[in-house]
């Protein structure tokens, strides 16, 4: 009985001697290497050397005692404030290592003249060098209290298989949004937000109508406002 209380507790100091050397080891292991991971998505703005520059930047390697110190949130935090970057996951490895995988934005509407993007979620992007994406683009006055509104419409255009082959421009006027289609020679007065679904509805149908139908003039606009109707004007 004795033996046996003897070698269980040899079997716990052993453990807690190689936990402690273990941690040691880790305390003086400094950070060695970035490795950045860039998740794969429509966006191209960034790529692997600037991101691991980003992290380069903030660690500042040669400060770092070893990755015990390393703050990994506030490592996130910092990597999500830049404008192209939707989330951010870092963590770090034993031997020295930090990963960082990034999901960078997507965008979804260029406001022309105002040098950014917009995406799902109303945030900006700006405009890159590395990467133009084919998105519809927002044109003529912009104001920022109304990139809800702009972003709800485009949501409503690019959620659907035939808008979002369609959808290239959208503007604001007095009374409501415009919006024009690639194939079809006129301009959609949108209106406001209220009833997209009917709004769509009609649109679809008049579009199916007018690629069969023959016309004494050219249609420069269709209004989808006036109810169970869409107004033609010549």
């Amino acid at each position: 009985m004795i033996k046996e209380k003897t070698y269980f507790v040899l079997i716990i100091f052993v453990i807690v001697i190689s936990s402690i050397a273990s941690n040691k080891i880790n305390i003086n292991r400094k950070i060695e290497k970035i490795n950045v991971i860039v998740n794969i998505s429509k966006s191209k703005f960034l790529n692997d050397s600037i991101v691991n520059k980003l992290l380069t930047q903030k660690i500042k390697i040669e400060d770092i005692k070893s990755n015990l110190e390393l703050d990994l949130n506030e490592l996130e935090e910092y990597l999500e404030l830049q404008p192209e970057i939707a989330s951010a996951e870092v963590f770090s490895y034993p031997e020295g290592e930090i990963n960082a995988i990034i999901f960078e934005r997507t965008p979804i509407l260029r406001i022309h003249n105002q040098g950014f993007y917009l995406d799902n979620f109303s945030s900006k992007i700006p405009f890159s060098d590395n990467y133009i994406p084919k998105v519809p683009v927002y044109t003529g006055y912009f104001e920022e209290k109304k990139i809800d509104q702009i972003v709800d419409i485009t949501k409503i255009m690019i959620q659907d298989k035939f808008f979002k082959n369609e959808f290239v421009e959208i503007w604001n006027e007095k009374l409501g949004y415009v919006l024009r289609f690639r194939n079809y020679d006129f301009e959609i007065f949108w209106g406001d937000l209220s009833k997209p679904i009917t709004k769509s509805k009609k649109l679809k149908a008049f579009c199916a109508y007018y690629a069969n139908a023959s016309f004494n003039k050219k249609i420069k606009r269709i209004d989808l406002t006036v109810l169970d109707q869409v107004v033609v004007t010549h």
